[in-house]
């Protein structure tokens, strides 16, 4: 059997290891979190048995994400299939598998929305495997990323409607509550204790406790402790009450972001006082109009990226496949939906100069407005009003319920943007309760103030990433001369740390810097 990644025969550790990219810091404590060990020739066993295949296994290539390695298999008599194998250090044990195979059975059968099938899975690393996997077949077609820039506009627009039925299909199927999707015969050993942590959908499938990036958080977290705060919820107002308690846990925990901190970042102190702010107002904000109609429970995928988006290789306007349901949940629709990234994908500006580079930018933005504007149209053509171009007060909102779990992240400037913008529109929101809490003139001043260093600062840290070809994790993508980035990043760290010390001492610039090593 060979072993490669992709093109280079490689060794069995090889596939356990992260190879797709470096880190600029924290690289050991990074790859040590996506190192992911198995036995190798078991998991090919289990593929070569299964009645669909019944052909040993002779040639494996890797390729792998963040959270995830995927091994395309090629048999003996030339079927394929791919065995995704989560890194058990990052994705919640039992529970990552358990609920994204049960998304993908009822995405399959109750939508008209494309996925591959599942011929195997094992939500339990304690089988021949030595780990949790899923195995599926490959998706038809080519992906969206492949193919987008070789499309004509008119053929764009029709993607795009088409897309947009099959998200309002999904998004119609109604849920009792809000949480991850499971099996009910199928459940993690932890749950199938504790009932009472379960909200039935039908006689197949469960709502149970809900896991993302950050919940539970940290190397080898153990989701257990975080049960508290997980869900599932029936209502709304029982949602908005935990998540706001997770964000609490996270500060009380002393769980840390090692990302950059922007300026302004508060103390525990301040992270928890704004956060109970925030638990005040939303039990009163679940009564506003618009969150009564656009907080109901829908399924949605997490990322509609154009790589995760399949079409037809005869017929690019059709989707052919779906994937990547790894954190599907059942949330609110203003919560769970978002913009499709392929809308706002145009030319390359770069590639022009001068009058060329300006007719390019303002044929990109008019192609991408008509997209948006296709897109709605579907939308309301499927019965469901645009929900996402929102008034400013309305996305307060929404933002309000999406930023309380990580302000150990992103600071507690976001989250207070909120409040504050809810306060001064309150009269306008037309809520019979007054407002919970109170700005004053000075507090607002000084918070527009405060707030306006952190967007210059996150203006200034999308631009580092863009010269450094990196992320918030300081991750470099393959390709990328990592000496030379390294380098960058040192001249870019000293002169930020020049520039910042005319105003500070050393060590609160050091704090600020995008980057951060941890310890």
């Amino acid at each position: 059997m060979a072993l490669t990644d992709p093109g280079n025969k490689v060794s069995n550790d090889h596939l356990y290891r992260y190879n797709t990219g470096r880190f600029l810091v924290n690289e050991e404590y990074e790859l040590a979190k996506r190192y992911s060990p198995f036995d190798m020739d078991a998991l090919c066993r289990t593929v070569a048995s299964l009645p669909s295949v019944n052909s040993p296994v002779y040639q494996v290539v890797k390729k792998e994400g963040g959270y995830n390695k995927a091994l395309l298999m090629t048999t003996e008599n030339s079927r394929m299939v791919i065995a995704k194998v989560p890194c058990r250090n990052i994705v919640p044990r039992q529970y990552g598998t358990a609920s994204e195979v049960a998304v993908l059975g009822f995405v399959k059968y109750h939508s008209p929305t494309p996925v591959s099938e599942v011929l195997a899975w094992s939500a339990d690393g304690d089988n021949p495997a030595r780990t949790e996997y899923i195995i599926l077949d490959p998706s038809p077609g080519r992906q969206l990323s492949e193919v987008w820039d070789d499309l004509e506009e008119p053929q764009k627009s029709t993607l795009v409607r088409k897309f947009a039925e099959l998200e309002s299909n999904l998004a119609a199927v109604a849920f009792p509550g809000y949480g991850s999707l499971y099996f009910r015969n199928a459940l993690p050993a932890a749950l199938q204790k504790s009932k009472h942590r379960i909200i039935d959908v039908d006689e197949t499938y469960c709502l149970g406790p809900m896991y993302h990036g950050s919940w539970p958080g940290g190397f080898a977290a153990d989701p257990e402790q975080y049960a508290q705060f997980s869900g599932p919820w029936k209502s709304l107002t029982a949602l908005a009450h935990d998540f706001v308690n997770q964000g609490i846990f996270q500060i009380e925990h002393y769980k840390s972001s090692y990302a950059g901190r922007g300026p302004h970042f508060g103390t525990p102190e301040e992270h928890i006082g704004t956060l109970h702010r925030a638990k005040k107002i939303m039990p009163i904000l679940t009564e506003l109009p618009a969150l009564k109609r656009h907080g109901g429970p829908v399924l949605c995928h997490p990322d509609f990226h154009p790589g995760n988006i399949f079409v037809c290789r005869q017929d690019p306007t059709r989707v052919d496949g779906i994937v990547d349901w790894q954190y599907a949940n059942i949330l609110p629709r203003f919560m769970n939906v978002r913009w499709p990234l392929f809308l706002t994908m145009g030319c390359d500006a770069e590639d022009g100069i001068g009058q060329e580079d300006a007719m390019c930018e303002a044929q990109r933005r008019h192609e991408e407005a008509m997209r948006i504007k296709c897109y709605e149209a579907a939308l309301v053509k499927s019965h469901m009003e645009p929900y996402l171009d929102l008034p400013e007060p309305d996305v307060a909102v929404r933002k309000l319920f999406t930023l309380c779990t990580d302000t150990y992240r992103d600071g507690i400037l976001p989250l207070r943007d909120c409040l504050v913008k809810l306060f001064q529109y309150w009269k306008q929101l037309g809520l019979s309760k007054e407002c919970p809490y109170h700005f004053s003139a000075a507090e607002i001043t000084q918070h527009e103030r405060q707030w306006t260093e952190y967007q210059d600062w996150l203006t200034l840290r999308e631009s580092t990433h863009e010269l450094l070809k990196s992320n918030d994790g300081g991750w470099i993508p393959p390709g990328v001369d990592f000496e030379e980035a390294k380098n960058r990043h040192q001249m870019l760290y000293e002169h930020f740390i020049r520039t910042k010390m005319k105003d500070m001492p050393e060590e609160e610039a050091r704090k600020l810097w995008f980057f951060r090593e941890r310890g």
